[in-house]
């Protein structure tokens, strides 16, 4: 159990409207994933494999092919473009950081290439793996209600991810429980390997 400060209103994280909750990346994966041990490394995590020209003037990453949603739906280039979109059009900190990468295509089945606007940059590539991959058919889905849903607005539909924990339970605005999926696809890569030991990880809000 861990301790919070003040409330939350929404799961959205993209949007800089409201108060997002506590330890959402949990349900999350990126492209690469850090060391703990090591100061400027990333090893691959949804990505596979990583490529690009000598001069750094863009990155493509290779998508696992057993990457999974908690749906069972895979992970595709279509996420990861979407993802990016995303991002940098409703997140001005995101915007932001990845200011110098010009675009992000799929080129192949499960390749996506992100160009840069600028050579020589060996740390773009690395900015990159760090992208929040999320599922496009999930959001640009209908809701329990039928609404389309709206990557723009706050909200406090359980959202779909593919990390090692999903939302258990939340009382809104007080506290959040995740709990660690037995079938995790990526729970057997070498980067997870002593990762995730917790059964519940629990959030409580508090006003004082």
């Amino acid at each position: 159990r861990l301790a919070e400060d003040g409330t939350f209103d929404t799961f959205n994280f993209v949007v800089p409207r409201g108060t997002p909750v506590a330890g959402i990346n949990l349900i999350y994966d990126t492209l690469m994933t850090p060391a703990s041990d090591e100061v400027a490394s990333e090893y691959g995590l949804i990505a596979e494999g990583v490529s690009h020209p000598a001069d750094f003037s863009s990155v493509t990453y290779r998508l696992r092919a057993n990457a999974r949603w908690h749906d069972g739906t895979p992970i595709t280039p279509e996420d990861v473009v979407f993802s990016f979109e995303a991002l940098t059009q409703n997140n001005p900190n995101q915007r932001f950081y990845y200011s110098h990468v010009k675009s992000a295509q799929k080129t192949g089945e499960r390749d996506v290439t992100f160009t840069f606007d600028q050579a020589g940059n060996r740390e773009l590539p690395q900015i990159v793996g760090q992208l929040t991959i999320l599922p496009k058919h999930w959001w640009t889905g209908m809701d329990a209600s039928g609404k389309p849903r709206d990557i723009t607005q706050g909200s406090l539909e359980t959202p779909l991810g593919s990390g090692a924990y999903r939302v258990k339970s939340f009382n809104a605005g007080r506290s959040i429980t995740y709990e660690r999926l037995p079938d995790y696809w990526a729970k057997d890569l070498n980067v997870n390997v002593g990762k995730d030991n917790f059964d519940e990880i629990r959030y409580e809000y508090f006003r004082d």
